[in-house]
């Protein structure tokens, strides 16, 4: 039996061994949205949780529970992924408004998601975010946890994990920290670039969750554009193999932080 090693499953004794012979705390980050008719909705959590549990498996440590909630309702794809895309993902088969179909899928109008986003405006965009994962990281702190890992899942996460942590630097953190990310190692391949719900992000979640993907979801006429995925497309790269690498760089990208006591 796979050893248990995310902290809202463990008993007091198991998680204070765990954190005890490593101190290091994993939180993943994650939103609720749209990754392709093949993904599920909830994939930014859903993967970076699982990378978290990867590498605690690997060196040890505890995740602590992922975090959807507080985000910006604003920057999601059922807003953002209107053809007005910036390079590297302005390429001719995005040249059209994703958001459209999206909607259309949902059974709900466009204006409401807009709302909202204005809405969640009205809380500061992601400064509510940052202060929700402020308050995670001192009362991770508080448990004993000497290091935390951030692993943004969604693009607009990264930035603001960072100024999250300079807040909570501010205010008197003591853990180190590190935002691990899929940008971190974007440049050694072109099967380990990060992108949406495309080959990078659905490899990822066929190596973690394969019962969660069913890429027959996805129109087989491969000249026929995939809605809101953008990267490689996954019906002819995307496997568990190359989800298997990406796990492995994300190893080791951060082994010498968590080793580092």
């Amino acid at each position: 039996m796979k050893s248990c090693v995310e902290y809202h499953l463990l008993r007091p004794r198991a998680m204070t061994e765990r954190r005890d012979a490593m101190p290091v705390a994993y939180i993943g980050l994650g939103i609720l949205e749209w990754h392709g008719l093949q993904n599920p909705l909830g994939l930014d959590a859903i993967k970076s949780h699982g990378i978290a549990c990867h590498l605690a498996e690997k060196f040890g440590g505890v995740v602590m529970p992922p975090m959807y909630w507080g985000d910006h309702r604003s920057d999601i794809a059922e807003l953002d992924f209107d053809g007005s895309f910036p390079i590297p993902f302005a390429e001719p088969e995005n040249d059209f408004d994703h958001t459209v179909p999206i909607c259309e899928h949902y059974g709900v109008e466009k204006e409401r998601l807009v709302k909202d986003g204005e809405h969640s405006g009205s809380y500061g965009g992601w400064e509510f975010w940052e202060k929700l994962l402020v308050r995670a990281m001192f009362q991770t702190e508080a448990m004993g946890f000497k290091s935390i890992v951030l692993i943004p899942g969604h693009f607009h996460q990264i930035d603001a994990s960072k100024r999250a942590i300079e807040r909570y630097n501010g205010e008197g953190g003591k853990c180190r920290t590190l935002v691990l990310s899929e940008f971190a190692f974007e440049n050694v391949g072109k099967d380990l670039v990060g992108d949406h719900a495309a080959s990078f992000e659905t490899s990822l979640m066929l190596a973690l969750c394969p019962e969660l993907v069913d890429i027959s979801e996805l129109d087989a006429n491969m000249a026929v554009p995939n809605i809101g995925v953008i990267g490689l497309d996954p019906r002819k790269h995307a496997s568990k193999e190359v989800g298997e690498k990406i796990l492995a760089k994300f190893a080791e990208t951060a082994e010498a932080f968590i080793l580092q006591k």
